[in-house]
This record gives structure tokens, sequence and C-alpha cells, in this order.
């Protein structure tokens, strides 16, 4: 019984962390898109940027919220992280990614979704701890999806081919465990971004035109 029950688990963790979960992940580019303008993400660099992210960047930001979800009440997580979005374009896309994710989630947890704005690795990572999933699984899974998402963006923009792409994720993927083994141990003093030219991208797009994503 208990490993049926760990497989359903890992069923719904793959569902819910997956590109083609219908919380509309495919519309925003996390600032990459600015960045792929001002050739500051070249298919060379394209797996720093998104390991500058994961490991100094608003992606870890989010591993550190998204794994505090198994300590802290979700009020408290979600105000901070909302207050860390460094702009109006992050504010956006966390919350629009975090009200869908709570809707399809809950969906399949035979919920009624709850109302009011959630950063999306707060909506995430309370989902998984209702669900019982274990943190360090549910954070690879969290992070393997973040790069996934960037990578696809790169895929369409660059151009990037799909083998390059897919090369880039096998690159990151000893990168990926180890910021979630560093996350299940990450506390609010962990916080903290220095991937500034990120941050400016993510500024510069919210007035960039023409361009393919929201954000």
């Amino acid at each position: 019984m208990r490993m049926r029950t760990e497989a359903s688990q890992l069923l719904m963790l793959f569902n819910w962390m997956s590109p083609t979960f219908p919380i509309g992940g495919f519309a925003y580019s996390h600032g990459l898109e600015q960045a792929i303008a001002d050739g500051l993400a070249t298919p060379a660099e394209l797996h720093g940027w998104v390991s500058d992210l994961l490991q100094s960047g608003s992606a870890w930001n989010d591993a550190v919220f998204f794994s505090r979800c198994w300590h802290d009440e979700a009020a408290h997580l979600n105000a901070l992280a909302l207050a860390l979005c460094g702009s109006a374009e992050r504010y956006q896309e966390t919350t629009q990614l975090g009200r869908n994710f709570t809707i399809a989630a809950n969906v399949w947890l035979r919920k009624a979704a709850t109302e009011g704005e959630i950063a999306y690795p707060v909506a995430a990572g309370s989902m998984c701890v209702t669900a019982g999933i274990e943190q360090n699984q549910a954070l690879l899974a969290f992070l393997q999806g973040f790069c996934a998402a960037q990578i696809s963006v790169a895929v369409r923009l660059i151009p990037l081919g799909q083998t390059k792409g897919i090369e880039v994720l096998r690159d990151l993927s000893p990168i990926i465990v180890a910021m979630a083994t560093r996350a299940t141990k990450a506390t609010f003093e962990d916080l903290g971004s220095n991937c500034f030219l990120a941050e400016i991208a993510a500024m510069k797009h919210e007035t960039s035109e023409p361009r393919v994503f929201r954000t």
C-alpha cells in the first residue's frame, strides 16, 4: 500500500511540474527574452545564465520559499515572497503562475481553489506539502521545471536547437541536485540575489516592443 501511495504522489508531482501542466508557464520568459535581445544569453552563455539564477538569483530565492513551505505558514512566506519581487513583471509572473497553479492543482486534489494573490513557489510548495510529497523530491522537480522552461524560451528565441537545449538541461542536472539539497536546509537568512543583469533585463522587458512573452 505504501509503494502505491508513493507512486501516486510521484505521478502527481511529475504532472504538476511538467511544462504541459496548464498554468500558462509558456507565456513567461522570466526576463530571458530581454537578455537574449540584449545579447546577454547566447547559446554559449545560456548554461551560465540559468546556472547563476539557480545558485544566486531569483530561482534560488524561489527554491528557498518553496522549501520553507514544509516548515512555515504559507501566509507569512507569501507576504515575503511578494515583497521581494524585484520588478512589476516579476510580481506579475509569480502571482499569475501561482494563481493558475492553485486552480489546476486543486482540481487534481478535488478541492476548491482559495482566493487571493499567491507567489508561485509558495503555491507549488504548499500544494506539495498538502499532497504529502517528500521535500527533496519536490525541490528537484520544481527546479527542473524552472530550467526546462528557461531552455524552452531559448529554443524558441535564440534560436537554440532542440539537441543543444537537451545538452544544456543535462549539464544543469548536477547543479539542480546540489541546489535542491542546499535548499532543504535553507533559512530566511539564505535569501538574496546578486544576478543584477537578470533583474535589469526583467525591468527593461516591461517596455520592450515587440515581444513574444509576457515577462
